[in-house]
């Protein structure tokens, strides 16, 4: 799996280790890309959460794009340390935290980011995962998810801006004013033309 964008666009991610960690779900290439055409190519200066880190690769994105800090958060014993030898490897400059996503999370937040990213089990409720995340989320929050699932018009102070399926995978963007004012229009445009992405990785 590689890079797809930024400064480090096709440097490799390695995505297997053996046990547990067999079951990491990394996000679509295809999704990836339309993923960053949404938010922006440019995300200098832009603090982000990866709040479901598996391979890391959200994160690591965005870290290529230019955002920092940027904080990957995985559960797994096995996935963690090998997102920390990743980006050893890459001499990215990522916290990597080992926490269940639900810690980062509070009614009354404790830390913010710019951007929030959520790629949570296709099994949980992508929903209440957005839900718990938006107050987090100082200016967007997006998630990828298993068609199916509905979203409301706003999250706390975010505005849904973009929805869009790619096969069987869906992702929702949510935005405050704050974004558009400060990231100007480049995240506007986005192709609706990407096929089916579910096997391509």
């Amino acid at each position: 799996m590689r890079i797809t964008g930024g400064q480090h666009r096709g440097r490799v991610i390695r995505t297997h280790v053996s046990g547990k960690g067999d079951g990491v779900r990394p996000t679509a290439s295809r999704v990836r890309e339309a993923l960053f055409s949404m938010l922006g190519q440019d995300l200098s200066g832009i603090s982000v959460l990866d709040a479901f880190g598996g391979s890391g690769i959200l994160g690591l994105e965005a870290w290529s794009r230019g955002a920092e800090p940027v904080t990957i958060v995985e559960r797994s014993r096995q996935m963690h340390q090998q997102i920390e030898r990743t980006a050893k490897e890459l001499a990215a400059p990522v916290e990597v935290v080992r926490a269940e996503a639900q810690t980062m999370f509070r009614s009354e937040p404790r830390q913010m980011w710019d951007l929030v990213l959520l790629d949570p089990p296709y099994s949980d409720d992508p929903l209440l995962w957005a839900e718990r995340a938006a107050p987090s989320a100082r200016w967007a929050l997006a998630l990828e998810f298993r068609m199916g699932a509905t979203f409301p018009a706003t999250l706390a102070h975010l505005e849904l801006v973009r929805e869009r399926k790619y096969g069987q995978t869906g992702l929702v963007l949510y935005k405050s004013r704050t974004w558009a004012e400060s990231r100007g229009h480049e995240s506007d445009i986005v192709s609706d033309d990407l096929g089916v992405i579910e096997d391509d990785r």
